[in-house]
C-alpha cells in the first residue's frame, strides 16, 4: 500500500498538536485526513448518522433501506 511523504515542514506543527491532545502523531493526520475528505450526513428519513465522501449526491441508508439524496 502506497504511504505518503509528509512534507518536512509540517512535522514539527503536528508533533506539537499531536502533543497537546495526547495522541499519536499518526492518529492525528488520519484525524485530518479523514475531516478533510468525509462529512457526517443523516438519513432524511430515519435520520441515522453516516460519514460520506465530500461531494457526494446520494448515498444508500442501510437501517430503513431508502436512497438519501444529500442537499
Amino acid at each position: 500500500m502506497y504511504s505518503p511523504h509528509i512534507d518536512e515542514k509540517h512535522i514539527p506543527i503536528l508533533y506539537r498538536r499531536a502533543k497537546e491532545e495526547g495522541i499519536p502523531m499518526t492518529r492525528l493526520v488520519n484525524e485530518i485526513i479523514e475531516n478533510t475528505l468525509y462529512e457526517i450526513k443523516h438519513c432524511q428519513s430515519c435520520n441515522a448518522e453516516y460519514e460520506v465522501e465530500k461531494g457526494t449526491k446520494t448515498f444508500y441508508c442501510e437501517k430503513c433501506e431508502c436512497e438519501v439524496f444529500v442537499k
